[in-house]
């Protein structure tokens, strides 16, 4: 298992997701497949929080198929997209999610999801997309930027935050709200999970990130019918 190829991948798949520091536009045609066109379309878009939407569509597109994921695009079963669902279901071992505590020797790795809230009304899915132990800051992969709002912009966005540790308070993540950390999901939990052949195309069939060599190193097992 090449964690690192892994690490590249993920974070390739939240800097397509969200466009890096520019952001996406909930109008955007990648910011729509990522939400499976519920924000807005299907859902006004003042009444839908997309943030954890991200986090699902990474996963199905790394190759994780386990029950905890909430995609409705998983086949064979119609609507297997569960409203509400989002944020509980990243959390909960019974649906076979590899979430848990942080504790204070974790190391943010990029790849690594994160689930932060402080009453549980203010829930909020992030991704590490890198993190500098000096400055104690994280580049993390956001959606639902916006908020529950009538605003098309920014629907997702990457963003620079601190990240720090506290006897008191464990992980906390945020400049002025600051909000802790309560669940963390590690990629190098997540890669044993992945079952199917990953996807690192954008709409044209196009390597989403640099030449493409190293995201088909990912993908070559699955092309020869073979796992890794």
């Amino acid at each position: 298992m090449d964690l690192d190829l892994w690490r590249t991948a993920a974070v390739a798949l939240d800097e397509y997701a969200c466009n890096g520091d520019k952001g996406r536009d909930k109008r955007d045609p990648v910011y729509l497949e990522v939400v499976e066109k519920r924000d807005g379309i299907l859902v006004p878009y003042d009444r839908y929080s997309s943030c954890a939407d991200r986090a699902h569509w990474k996963l199905w597109r790394l190759g994780v198929r386990e029950k905890f994921v909430n995609r409705e695009e998983r086949t064979p079963l119609p609507n297997d997209w569960h409203v509400g669902a989002n944020i509980s279901q990243l959390w909960n071992k019974a649906m076979g999610s590899p979430s848990e505590q942080p504790t204070a020797d974790w190391l943010p790795e990029p790849g690594d999801e994160l689930l932060i809230w402080n009453t549980g009304n203010d829930a909020h899915s992030l991704s590490i997309m890198s993190y500098d132990p000096v400055k104690r800051e994280a580049r993390t992969a956001n959606y639902g930027t916006a908020g529950m709002s009538k605003a098309t912009f920014p629907g997702a966005k990457c963003s620079t935050a601190p990240l720090v540790y506290t006897a008191q308070d464990g992980w906390l993540y945020g400049l002025s709200h600051k909000r802790k950390v309560q669940r963390v999901t590690k990629l190098a939990k997540v890669v044993p999970l992945i079952t199917a052949k990953p996807n690192f195309r954008d709409s044209a069939g196009q390597y989403i990130f640099g030449n493409g060599e190293s995201l088909d190193a990912l993908e070559a097992p699955w092309n020869q019918n073979t796992l890794a």
